[in-house]
């Protein structure tokens, strides 16, 4: 008998898994579990905060019934009517302060300490030389100044074939402590909380995987979470700008600075506007004129910041789990259990909301 000759079978050639392999079928079953726990995540930070608003609504809804002759009202008068109270309670914006900041940090804090992670291996708020800072706040207004000018334009050519899409409240008669409610409902508490979820506890779990993957990632969970087909792509393109600033600057400190001027910009826009401070045409004045100053002030800091750091454009992907590709680790994020929830849940949104515009 030549057992030096022996072959195995073919059954069990086919079926003897390489070092590489089990390595790899190892980081991927780490990464689904990794993957599976940040969609639920996201998923009770979405429904945390819808939950608090709807029942918030609720509450003011039947308070302004009780107190309101509804007798004279047809149903469509009576919708627009319960409305337009609503929007101009205080208790309005209390309720979106609080829902944001609390489906954002309390499921955020609860998260971490489920998946037994810490806080500091995640989000980083690392200081940045203040020139870099400026300049890279600079660049990033740069940018969300041409995806607000391009939102703008989407939504007037689908206002002309009859979809009608605002963002705007009713915000014809308000006082100053009103406006500065109006100011941090919308500007100062998601620069916080969005960012703390998308490019803090997201984004920041998954940069051992790769900050190219953790980049992509964040930016299509932050866009798919605006929940509309005409912010959902600028969200995208604003979700990775802040994101890969994030990753250049090692710290979460840029993109809440930049989420948070845009969205002020975006707040003392609509005041001018609907309060009717200044006319149409200084109105437009003021746009444009901040918009072009932005936009050269961002090409200016970006050829600062080229100057600084040659390898600005360049972003480093040392990653602990070598063995998957980008487009693997991308297909094993979306594929698994608490992404998948959650994704389906926000394209029925997205799908809802653009039926009944």
């Amino acid at each position: 008998m030549q057992y030096a000759n022996y072959q195995p079978y073919p059954y069990y050639q086919n079926h003897m898994q390489s070092p590489q392999e089990i390595k790899k079928a190892h980081d991927l079953k780490t990464l689904q579990k990794k993957s599976s726990g940040l969609g639920f995540y996201i998923l009770t930070y979405f429904l945390s905060m819808n939950i608090i608003v709807v029942g918030i609504t609720f509450l003011l809804t039947v308070s302004t019934m009780l107190n309101t002759d509804i007798s004279n009202f047809d149903t469509e008068t009576l919708t627009q009517y319960i409305i337009s109270k609503l929007t101009s309670d205080p208790v309005f914006y209390y309720m979106q302060i609080f829902a944001a900041a609390a489906s954002a940090t309390i499921t955020g804090l609860i998260y971490l300490k489920l998946s037994k992670t810490h806080i500091s291996d995640c989000l980083s708020v690392k200081s940045v030389k203040p020139a870099m800072l400026i300049a890279l706040v600079l660049m990033g207004m740069g940018v969300s100044m041409v995806s607000n000018v391009a939102a703008d334009l989407v939504s007037s050519n689908f206002s002309l074939i009859g979809i009608e899409y605002s963002l705007n409240m009713n915000m014809s008669s308000r006082s100053v402590f009103e406006n500065i409610l109006y100011v941090v409902a919308i500007a100062v508490t998601p620069a916080f909380a969005e960012e703390f979820a998308f490019r803090g506890i997201l984004m920041g779990s998954l940069r051992k995987y790769g900050n190219s993957f953790a980049i992509i990632v964040s930016a299509v969970m932050f866009g798919a979470m605006h929940g509309n087909i005409i912010q959902i792509p600028f969200a995208f393109i604003l979700g990775l700008i802040f994101a890969y600033i994030d990753c250049k600057a090692n710290s979460i400190i840029p993109s809440i600075i930049i989420h948070f001027i845009n969205n002020f910009y975006s707040v003392i826009m609509d005041i001018l506007q609907s309060q009717n401070i200044v006319t149409t045409r200084s109105f437009y004045i003021i746009y444009y004129s901040i918009f072009t100053a932005m936009l050269v002030f961002g090409v200016l800091a970006f050829l600062y910041i080229m100057k600084k750091d040659k390898n600005f454009l360049s972003i480093s992907d040392t990653s602990n789990v070598v063995s998957l590709s980008l487009k693997e680790k991308i297909k094993c994020f979306f594929t698994s259990a608490g992404t998948a929830t959650i994704v389906v849940i926000l394209i029925l949104e997205t799908i809802i909301a653009s039926v009944a515009l």
